[in-house]
């Protein structure tokens, strides 16, 4: 009479091993340093990979905290100009706008999804990610999310647009008073975190969890 795995516990000699789930070749299993991956020796597919803890929390609070921050961003200004004795106080919208009423449409559109919609975006597609490995949860979506933010990740060019505001005020000052706002505060808070949250991305420890919750 055969028995089933359902019926009795898996032998110790078998839970050593390891199957790849995409070439089904058996890889022994063995523990990790930090740092170090498993691959498989057939098709060198990653199938285990060091976990300290939940390694997925830092990923779920960078994000967070970023999209915060991105909220922040674009709701307080970023500096103010005054020149003849004419002050105006300049959101991220401000400058798109200009760019829109000036004629330069495309350039406008640009900037817009450069530094607003992908970046929230990215960041919204880490967040779920995080959030579902962290809670080891089955959300729906995860594969397209992970897909999102591999096909954003060099479009979220928030970080560079901060290093364009702090020049943009050295070359205005040439020409007026130029005094920072709240909102400055908040986009460089939201490229730091942005910056961790990437650091943070493991994308090949994010498809091994997705491929254990299947």
């Amino acid at each position: 009479m055969h028995t089933t795995h359902n019926e009795h516990p898996m032998p110790a000699e078998m839970r050593a091993w390891l199957v790849c789930k995409r070439c089904l070749a058996p890889c022994k299993d063995r523990n990790l340093s930090k740092g170090e991956y498993l691959r498989c020796g057939r098709c060198h597919a990653q199938l285990k990979s060091f976990k300290q803890g939940n390694s997925f929390n830092p990923l779920w609070a960078f994000s967070s905290t970023a999209l915060i921050c991105m909220v922040l961003a674009n709701t307080y200004p970023i500096l103010n100009f005054e020149v003849a004795g004419k002050s105006q106080q300049n959101l991220i919208l401000t400058g798109i706008q200009s760019l829109w009423s000036e004629g330069f449409g495309l350039i406008a559109a640009l900037v817009f999804f450069c530094t607003i919609v992908a970046p929230t975006i990215y960041l919204g597609a880490l967040w779920y990610m995080g959030g579902a490995c962290t809670l080891e949860a089955r959300w729906p979506g995860l594969r397209l999310a992970a897909k999102t933010a591999a096909m954003l990740e060099s479009l979220n060019l928030l970080p560079v647009f901060a290093v364009a505001c702090i020049v943009s005020v050295v070359k205005l000052r040439t020409i007026g008073n130029v005094t920072w706002d709240m909102g400055a505060f908040w986009i460089g808070a939201a490229s730091l975190f942005t910056l961790l949250s990437m650091q943070a991305h493991n994308s090949g420890q994010i498809e091994i969890q997705l491929e254990q919750s299947q």
